[in-house]
């Protein structure tokens, strides 16, 4: 007998967002670092801002990779106000800085390997060292800078692939597209690995080499804008926030009624994990359309 499982996603431009909290987060990612069957997939991570859901739009292999991960959180203050506009409902921001501390706390307690994958050359390594200073015990299996975003796995020195395959958690810090294209292809050679999560900038915060908006900032939605005053260059990144609002607008004037997408029950055995924490689930990325 197959236990039946159920939960909504609110899909954004294609984009199928969860509705888990960040205390539900983190239960499944305690949960699945303590599950020891093989035989269950990583849970891989998406932290999506309004960036990737415009690229998802354009790339449609990128689309692909977004709707066959485990959970796609609520990263930028843009998808948080998305789903507040076209479904009434409001959703808590994870965002990939904050989840690289927490994860790492939860593997230094439950004897986990992570590895940090990602960043330029010397960030990973000084963001390692900080962690491992705030988390004893964390046993980091090792640490890559890879010449460029679209290295193969089987360029990597032997050492760093088998610190890989090795590694319960992994930490991939390429930016996106890269970042997501990059699991998506080596994570079927990542045997033991139980996470796996895209992270951004966030070594670059860890190591101190950047300096992340202050709280008020975060907690206003206003991070981008500090960072944007920090790096000017970041300006043509930043085009697509009024694209990814005006399609939002578009979309709901297009539509006068915005129903909430029906929950889908499928059979646990068929899926990793989900956020209501029960080991053998998955995030169910319901594809249900907005309709007109």
């Amino acid at each position: 007998m197959h236990t039946q499982s159920a939960i909504e996603t609110y899909p954004i431009l294609g984009v199928n967002i969860s509705p888990c909290s960040k205390d539900d987060f983190f239960v499944s990612v305690n949960e699945r670092l303590q599950n020891n069957d093989e035989q269950l997939p990583p849970l891989f991570v998406i932290t999506v801002n309004p960036e990737i859901a415009i690229q998802s739009i354009i790339d449609n292999s990128y689309r692909n990779i977004l709707q066959s991960s485990s959970i796609n959180t609520a990263d930028g203050i843009g998808i948080s106000w998305a789903v507040k506009h076209l479904y009434n409902r409001s959703i808590e921001r994870i965002t990939g800085s904050d989840s690289l501390e927490k994860i790492c706390a939860v593997s230094a307690k439950l004897d986990q390997s992570v590895f940090f994958y990602g960043a330029a050359p010397g960030i990973a390594d000084k963001a390692a060292a900080v962690l491992v200073e705030r988390n004893p015990g964390l046993q980091v299996e090792g640490v890559y800078s890879p010449e460029s975003p679209e290295m193969n796995f089987e360029r990597l020195p032997i050492t760093t692939q088998l610190e890989l395959q090795q590694a319960s958690v992994v930490f991939v810090a390429l930016g996106a597209p890269s970042q997501e294209k990059w699991i998506y292809k080596n994570l079927h050679k990542l045997k033991r690995c139980r996470l796996i999560i895209g992270i951004g900038g966030s070594f670059d915060f860890i190591a101190g080499t950047q300096k992340r908006a202050p709280l008020i900032f975060r907690k206003s939605g206003l991070e981008w804008m500090y960072r944007l005053y920090k790096e000017p260059a970041r300006w043509r990144r930043m085009l697509r926030l009024p694209l990814f609002a005006l399609n939002i607008l578009l979309l709901k004037a297009s539509n006068t009624i915005i129903q909430i997408p029906d929950t889908i029950n499928l059979p646990k055995k068929d899926f990793g994990f989900n956020s209501s924490g029960k080991n053998g689930q998955k995030i169910l990325q319901n594809r249900t359309e907005i309709k007109n």
